[in-house]
């Protein structure tokens, strides 16, 4: 007993275990790419050995808190880390054992208590001389597990097994009494036997729908054996009194929906009225309901439903604790992150060596298109400080409302050398002309064939036929219907593109120009001059379509001196129309010095490049002392310490333009934990010049990544995009851990290239400089395996707000997964005998840099899922890939071989 209990406990089965689970996920991932999910969960995720697995892990993990003693107070983080697993563990198990997810459809005037189970059951129905019974099991039948069913069932007391072949997805075996909405169902054939005697079976359903009964008589008694989803009652009914759908003016693509229900429980007296759209969802006696699609004539919802309060509780709970004790584990003195710093600290002082990274600089190309008339700068800044009207009701400077569609279609705040303003006044004033220039980036190649393009860039008019026919509007309707979490690279790029193309139509039909104000009413949106002006008196509604003409006009002509006249009448016109309800000059000037400045898209580029070049210069420094003068240490903490002031100088005045602390959401957020990471930099500086160097580099990654976001920023209510919170720290949290195992890779291909060097006269001075770079890396591979961990969770909570499940096995989730298991190991590979050693560790760091390339690239290419552009292994796999897996091979080859010399001489 006590050596079983050793095996369990031990570090080896620790290490073992980490390998086992990442390569069985890794293989799964495949397996649904090939086989679907269903294939994938019958013979991975929902198998008892896989579940197996986790147990084993619990169990070692248990037994090493003893076997450390993590019981002592200076390893606290490191016990409340572990622990933080086992609830996690636990509340996945309760969501596996009592959480379950459907589907619930309702028409409007309609009310349904009823919901469809999200997974295929098997349904057995006994009617025999004992009475009625019904047997429910759950199946994840495919093509590949058609055997996946078996169940032994009495019929009058004899007994009979029931097994299911074979398994036919859209089988012409169904009879057309078996055919819904014309769509034909999969067949699956079960063979029924007594030992003796067998007969055949083919049962027709589809998942998502109440299968049809197939009825079997034997032994004096009956069976009904039926497919598909399992109906579940609700303890309460929801009742549809509206579904809304919102299209974009001049399209018919959705720019939102909705849901007005009101819930009915006569068991509680209950009847209140609730709307459920994306993010806005409906939690009522542990249901939470969420906005998921809708029936093609606009008549019906269908809401996903989730019950899992307490597996969810559970985890949020173990995520909480997880990340209290990283972060903890960061700071307290006895860990062994602080140990690594404190070490790499007295390296530093003693002036040892270090090794020079490489930095590869890639130029943006330039656009060489014929580009339309650009207006005068000074009639362009004059229309800017026009004011307009957002849908939120907010009033602000035109010019911020330009800037937004800027980015919005080309990702910058400049085109080809127009101003925003410019490049706004140019598409009103030349809408056929900017209708040819390519400005719409797409990615995807299905997509490019669609619109019969081959560059990256689409214009406007490519997205129609000669005979004015959208081309995608099909696809684009086909992939809102579906559920956002079901949608693939395709359908998202192409609601993403969609929404471009209605954002330059609305730019160029001037629907956004929301610049008229009607009489100083609060209550009254102002209007656009494309808009039915009947608010507005006779006299002011001429003045108003006359305006806008009468600009365009003079533009046009050349006479911008007329033009700037009628610009500042129309801004007089606004401020008699709508005088107390506009901002202050002085807080229009400073939105104006905002949106001119773009401090943080500035930043971004400033802190990346400098965190670059003094990471470098650091690294260099180490091997050549000489170098560091003390010039150069105060000037980079001049130049970040500029950089963190005019940071400051941004939040302070987003700040006083929008009225609110600059935190509230998902991308104020991140320029927050940019500003703090600095704060934090400077703080430490002292300790080593390598902290603030990496925390600039990873302001300006943070940076970089909130402009991803705010390159889609709401400008309307155009669509019912994702735009979540959670979603957005995410992707900040998970870039930002990608940036330091990054950081981790490169420092062990440097020190198997230091090994391969090293020789008999400079050995001593190299092993000290591969020592230095071992505890940094080490310290980068922690940092990052915390964010990926951390981040992972995010996601897995933003999915949860989004769509009702904060775990789904999806091919992108599972491989953040693999990669938190695999860096795991690397970094207990030093308690592991056999393992140990600064080679072994700077070799497994940069072979485990290959899960993070497969996560964040090869998951978008060769493997199906929601992250996916193409739909398994259509892509080939690149050139450079071989020659670096040669490289990296020779690399290692040749290190373990100068190593094992140098250990032989030593012996």
């Amino acid at each position: 007993m006590e050596r079983i209990v050793k095996l369990l406990t031990s570090r080896q089965l620790m290490g073992v275990l980490f390998f086992i689970l990442a390569t069985v996920l890794a293989v799964a991932t495949f397996l649904e790419n090939d086989f679907g999910y269903r294939a994938a969960r019958a013979m991975v995720y929902n198998t008892w050995w896989f579940e197996l697995i986790f147990v084993l892990m619990g169990i070692n993990m248990f037994g090493n808190l003893f076997n450390f003693n993590l019981w002592r107070w200076e390893k606290a983080p490191v016990l409340l880390f572990h622990c933080a697993f086992f609830i996690i563990i636990a509340g996945a198990a309760i969501t596996r054992y009592t959480g379950y997810e459907g589907k619930m459809h309702i028409r409007e005037g309609k009310s349904s208590e009823t919901i469809l189970t999200v997974n295929e059951y098997v349904s057995v129905e006994i009617n025999d001389r004992s009475g009625t019974k019904m047997l429910h099991k759950p199946v994840f039948l495919s093509a590949k597990t058609p055997k996946q069913y078996s169940e032994s069932i009495k019929i009058n007391g004899k007994k009979y097994c029931l097994k299911s072949t074979s398994y036919i997805p859209h089988s012409a075996m169904a009879a057309p009494s078996e055919q819904q909405a014309g769509q034909i169902p999969d067949v699956i054939t079960f063979i029924l036997s007594d030992g003796k005697q067998s007969q055949t079976i083919h049962v027709a359903g589809r998942p998502g729908e109440i299968g049809k009964p197939k009825s079997v008589v034997l032994n004096n008694g009956t069976i009904q054996i039926r497919y598909g989803a399992l109906p579940l009652e609700l303890p309460f009914a929801l009742h549809l009194n509206k579904f809304e759908l919102e299209r974009y003016p001049g399209s018919e693509s959705p720019s939102s929906y909705a849901s007005e229900v009101t819930v009915i429980d006569p068991q509680n007296q209950i009847k209140k009225d609730y709307r459920i759209f994306m993010n806005n969802i409906l939690n009522y006696r542990g249901f939470r309901f969420y906005q998921s699609s809708y029936d093609p004539d606009e008549k019906g919802t269908i809401l996903s439903v989730n019950h899992d309060f307490a597996g969810t509780f559970v985890t949020y709970l173990g995520y909480i604790l997880l990340s209290i004790s990283m972060i903890w584990s960061l700071f307290a003195p006895h860990t062994r992150f602080r140990q690594l710093l404190r070490k790499t600290n007295n390296l530093y002082k003693q002036k040892t060596y270090w090794i020079a990274l490489l930095i590869l600089v890639s130029a943006l190309p330039a656009f060489g298109n014929e580009m339309p008339p650009r207006p005068d700068s000074k009639v362009a800044t004059a229309v800017g400080k026009l004011w307009v009207q957002d849908k939120g009701g907010r009033i602000k400077p035109l010019n911020t409302l330009h800037q937004d569609i800027m980015i919005k279609l080309v990702k910058h705040n400049s085109f080809n050398g127009f101003s925003p303003d410019q490049m706004l006044l140019g598409i009103l004033i030349y809408p056929d002309k900017w209708g040819k220039v390519p400005i719409i980036t797409v990615k995807h190649p299905q997509l490019k064939k669609l619109l019969g393009i081959k560059g990256r860039k689409a214009s406007f008019n490519d997205f129609f036929s000669s005979d004015q026919i959208y081309k995608i509007h099909q696809h684009v309707n086909a992939a809102y219907r579906k559920n956002p979490a079901e949608r693939n690279k395709l359908e998202q790029e192409l609601i993403k593109v969609d929404e471009q193309v209605n954002v330059f139509y609305l730019a160029k039909s001037a629907s956004l120009l929301r610049i008229f104000p009607v009489n100083n009413n609060p209550d009254e949106p102002w209007l656009s001059p494309t808009a039915h002006l009947s608010n507005l008196t006779n006299g002011n509604s001429l003045i108003a379509k006359q305006m806008i003409s009468s600009i365009i006009e003079s533009v046009r002509n050349d006479n911008n001196n007329e033009a700037i006249k009628l610009v500042h009448d129309l801004k007089t016109w606004q401020s008699q129309k709508a005088g107390h309800l506009i901002p202050s000059d002085t807080k229009m000037r400073a939105e104006l010095l905002y949106n001119k400045l773009n401090i943080f898209m500035w930043l971004a580029t400033f802190f990346f490049v400098l965190g670059v070049i003094l990471v470098t210069f650091h690294i260099t420094v180490l091997i050549y002392p000489s170098l560091m003068k003390k010039w150069i240490k105060d000037l980079s903490i001049t130049l970040i310490m500029a950089g963190f002031t005019y940071h400051s100088l941004g939040l302070a005045l987003r700040w006083y333009v929008s009225g609110h602390a600059p935190w509230s959401n998902g991308y104020e957020s991140m320029l927050l934990i940019a500003w703090v990471l600095l704060l934090a930099g400077l703080l430490f500086s002292r300790h080593s010049p390598l902290v603030l160097s990496v925390t600039a580099l990873f302001a300006g990654i943070v940076l970089m990544v909130s402009h991803l976001s705010w390159m889609n920023p709401e400008i309307t209510n155009l669509v019912p995009v994702l735009k979540s919170y959670w979603l957005t720290l995410h992707v900040a949290v998970i870039i930002g851990g990608y940036g330091f195992l990054t950081l981790g890779a490169l420092l062990g291909f440097m020190n198997l290239f230091l090994t391969a060097l090293q020789s008999r006269t400079t050995r001593k001075r190299i092993k000290a400089t591969i020592t230095e770079l071992t505890a940094i890396n080490e310290m980068s591979l922690i940092v990052g395996l915390y964010l990926m961990t951390i981040g992972s969770f995010l996601g897995g909570i933003w999915a949860n707000e989004s769509w009702g499940r904060y775990w789904g096995w999806d091919p992108k989730e599972t491989w953040s997964l693999i990669t938190i298991l695999i860096y795991a190991f690397v970094i207990h590979m030093r308690l592991i005998p056999g393992l140990r050693g600064t080679l072994a560790f700077n070799t497994a760091s940069l072979l485990a840099f290959a899960s993070v390339i497969m996560t964040y690239l090869g998951v978008n290419y060769y493997l199906t899922g929601m992250h996916s552009y193409a739909s398994g292994d259509a892509l080939p796999i690149p050139t450079a890939v071989y020659y670096s897996v040669v490289v990296v091979t020779v690399m290692i080859i040749f290190a373990f071989r100068k190593e094992s010399a140098f250990n032989h001489e030593i012996k």
